[in-house]
Order: C-alpha cells, then sequence, then structure tokens
C-alpha cells in the first residue's frame, strides 16, 4: 500500500543526498512525489565514568553557527552488524580519548531524525566506567572542549535548553528514566 516507487539521487552531498519518490495516495486516487534526505545512520554514546560523573562536550555546530554541549557521537561509518556499536566506541575514543570495556555498552534505543524527512536512524548507547586512555582524534572541521559533569548538572542543562539537540537530550533523557542520578 505505501510503496516507494521512482526513487532518484537528486543531489548528493558528502553527508546527505536529496533524493525523490512517487507515491501513489488511494484515498484522493493520484500519484505525489516526496523528496527526502538519505542519510547513513547516526550514533550517540552517554559516557559515565566510574565516579558516576557524566562526560559531555562543547563544540562549535555549523548549521546554528553556535556552540553545542553535547554527548560525543558522530555518523555511523561501519557496515554490517555491530555496525552502530562500533561506531560508538570509535566516536567516544576519537572526540574524547575515553574508552569502557566492551561489556560496558548498552544499547538505549534507537530513533528517528525526523521519519518525515530522513531515512536513516539514529542509534543511543551508554557506556560506563570510562576512563581516559588515548589521545583525542578529531576530525579536520572539530575542535572538542570535553566536561565532566554530575548528573544533577546534566538534568539542569536539559531543563534551560543548554542541551538542545534532540538526539542528545533523548539519549540522555532514557539514561535518567532507566538509572536515575547514579
Amino acid at each position: 500500500m505505501h510503496e516507494r516507487k521512482n526513487w532518484k539521487e537528486l543531489y548528493p552531498t558528502p553527508i546527505y543526498t536529496l533524493s525523490s519518490f512517487d507515491m501513489e495516495l488511494p484515498r484522493v486516487q493520484k500519484t505525489k512525489t516526496y523528496y527526502v534526505l538519505k542519510s547513513k545512520d547516526w550514533v550517540n554514546v552517554v559516557p559515565v565514568t566510574k565516579d558516576g560523573k557524566i562526560l559531555l562536550i562543547r563544540q562549535f555546530r555549523h548549521g546554528l553557527g553556535e556552540i553545542s554541549l553535547e554527548i560525543p557521537g558522530g555518523i555511523v561509518d561501519e557496515s554490517g552488524e555491530g555496525a552502530s556499536l562500533i561506531s560508538a566506541k570509535r566516536e567516544l575514543r576519537e572526540e574524547t580519548g575515553f574508552t569502557a570495556p566492551d561489556a560496558n555498552y548498552e544499547l538505549l534505543s534507537k530513533f528517528s531524525g525526523n521519519p518525515a524527512m530522513f531515512t536513516n536512524w539514529s542509534y543511543s548507547y551508554i557506556a560506563t566506567g570510562v576512563e581516559k586512555t588515548d589521545e583525542v582524534e578529531f576530525d579536520e572541521g572539530e575542535d572538542i572542549e570535553i566536561l565532566l559533569a554530575e548528573p544533577k548538572e546534566v538534568k539542569e542543562y536539559l531543563k534551560n535548553g543548554t542541551i538542545h539537540h534532540p538526539h542528545m537530550a533523548a539519549a540522555l533523557g532514557l539514561y535518567f528514566l532507566k538509572y536515575g542520578d547514579t
């Protein structure tokens, strides 16, 4: 019933591809063209230290033209089974130099960035017992500041809008629902 036909890649970029497809609308008996952004999946991770602090990052975001307070995350570059977890570990290590044992990662959930416009998923993980083990490996456009915050502070950042990225807010919200202030 909801078959997408005649997919076309209209405008590829390094991050997204503007694509279109046609869909038959049985209720109004016509065909309509829809436009979407095809993207690789995304991932983020709520890193929690052994003493219960949450590791946050500050970085400039080109879309808003402002500094944003977030948790580590990025694009899922790997493929195949377990790709999102591999990417979560990689992003945490590259952006912060922090790592956790493999057994300390847990999938919180997966979200759609915006199901009306995006074709991908965003995976959110928790990593407990994180500690500094490596040097950072920033991508060319990254300049990241690392912060350690008490859970109480992070909740306040969520409440007052300091953390405003919806994927980060969703992951942190699920973390607090599941684990409270621990």
